[in-house]
């Protein structure tokens, strides 16, 4: 009896150590990314806005989709590997945006949280605010013209310029670089936030490869002069199935298309991932 005992307890180690070691590998997923590589996932969270960015050593989420979401938002950052970010960007406090931001911060080491001053969805907030406070993670405002090194990522905040005291066009406009490519990341930006950005920096200085489209493909964004100066290779809409907005509106679409831009919507395509060698960017479909 105790040879048998002692055989059970020793098969009960082998799958103790092969779980431990299957936990971290899952942990150590989005670390597979090979060097010099990386990519960009736009998740479909809803009528919301969450994306990941990761390469082979950290990874960067901008905004955090709705609360109805946010279990979805955990689960597809777990399924990916990812229990720890470098920073979590958010771009301005309403729901869609922030909704999931305390459950990431909850699930995962963040390294630092980055967004704008304004004022927006108060429940959401406090539900933000008080997440971080717990996790005891750094809070930084999202400033123009600051810059954030993470290994082989830069990433710029270009604005808010000042406060309007509109949360959409206060948003926090971020590019990433990895190597040559740049990835923007818009928020809910409007005509008036396009044209301050347009003023503040000039077309040249706001070409990027990829646009995530800003708020979620409404009309009221993505003007003719903005889109000739970020003249992107692939823009992506992140907007849910049968909204009640109507997004993304059919004129913003058929603009980006008359420029030959290669349009991604979570809404049609689910979840859109974008690859880049730091040279080229591309999807697979």
């Amino acid at each position: 009896m105790a040879k048998g005992k002692k055989i059970i307890a020793a098969a009960a180690v082998v799958v103790i150590i092969a779980a431990i070691i299957a936990a971290a590998a899952a942990s150590c997923a989005s670390r597979t990314v090979s060097n010099g590589e990386a990519y960009a996932r736009y998740f479909s969270v809803g009528q919301g806005d969450a994306a990941v960015f990761v390469w082979d050593s950290g990874a960067v989420l901008f905004d955090a989709g709705t609360n109805d979401s946010e279990d979805k938002l955990v689960s597809y950052l777990r399924a990916m590997g990812v229990d720890r970010l470098d920073a979590m960007v958010l771009s301005h406090p309403h729901d869609d945006h922030i909704g999931g931001a305390d459950a990431v911060l909850h699930a995962c080491d963040v390294g630092e949280v980055i967004m704008p001053s304004s004022s927006g969805d108060e429940e959401d907030e406090e539900a933000l605010f008080t997440a971080i406070e717990d996790e005891g993670c750094p809070l930084y405002e999202a400033k123009a013209g600051d810059v954030y090194e993470f290994g082989d990522v830069k990433v710029e905040i270009l604005s808010p310029l000042s406060y309007t005291g509109d949360a959409n066009d206060d948003s926090a406009v971020a590019v990433l670089t990895f190597g040559k490519m740049r990835f923007m990341f818009t928020g809910d930006i409007e005509s008036d936030g396009e044209r301050a950005l347009l003023d503040a920096y000039g077309a040249d200085a706001l070409d990027v490869d990829v646009l995530k489209v800003a708020h979620h493909g409404s009309s009221t964004s993505t003007g003719e002069e903005f889109l000739e100066a970020v003249s992107p290779d692939i823009a992506v809409i992140s907007c849910g199935v049968d909204n009640d907005y109507g997004h993304p509106h059919a004129e913003v679409v058929g603009r980006l298309e008359s420029h030959g831009v290669e349009v991604m919507r979570t809404d049609r395509d689910g979840a859109v991932t974008v690859y880049t060698d730091g040279e080229s960017v591309y999807t697979k479909k």
